[in-house]
């Protein structure tokens, strides 16, 4: 992954320098955080088989996913394990929760497209910030660990993206994306920076 790793993303706001730093200089909280969103992303891959049983190809492909966020989990647990970095507990992501605040619940196709595109949102957002602190981090193991899966990250946003427009009109699917695309803005702009993936 190269440093322009990010310019593809569709995301309208930059994570500042400061974080990167600022994670860089805080990694037992970083990577324990890190665990637990590897363990939320693989469990909303599961919730949304269970939600859309029926979607043949979201079966495949979220079944695929939810096993690659696995095997990330192990990996990242396996550095909080060598390191003794006590387990982050289960916990509120407060801008997670923002976003899904958002999303429309009342009908369908509109709900599962939006639980996608959240989806993309995060998967976009967390390879932006492993590309971000890669360029700051001295940790030769932290610094193999984000230019791996920051790849996987950029690669999972479109996997996202893809599912949720095959379920509605191509101008539609643009539209609604790119309120998504300025309600996170907005919303990573004004949540300030911790030593966390999503700050």
């Amino acid at each position: 992954m190269g440093m322009n790793a990010t310019d593809e993303l569709p995301l309208l706001w930059t994570t500042p320098r400061s974080w990167a730093e600022l994670a860089a200089g805080s990694l037992d909280v970083f990577l324990a955080d890190h665990a637990v969103c590897e363990q939320q992303a693989a469990l909303n891959a599961l919730s949304l088989i269970g939600q859309y049983p029926a979607d043949e190809e979201l079966v495949e492909r979220m079944s695929s996913l939810a096993a690659e966020e696995i095997a990330h989990l192990r990996r990242v647990a396996g550095i909080l394990r060598r390191r003794k970095i006590p387990p982050a507990g289960r916990r509120t992501n407060p801008w997670v929760r923002r976003l899904h605040d958002r999303m429309e619940t009342r009908r369908e196709p509109e709900r599962q497209v939006d639980r996608l595109l959240v989806g993309a949102l995060i998967e976009a957002r967390s390879c932006e910030r492993f590309t971000r602190l890669a360029e700051v981090v001295v940790d030769p193991e932290v610094g193999e660990l984000l230019r791996d899966l920051g790849p996987a990250e950029a690669r999972h946003w479109r996997l996202f993206y893809g599912l949720a427009a095959r379920l509605i009109p191509a101008g539609r699917i643009e539209a609604r994306w790119r309120e998504w695309l300025e309600v996170e803005r907005d919303l990573t702009a004004g949540l300030g920076i911790g030593p966390t993936v999503h700050g």
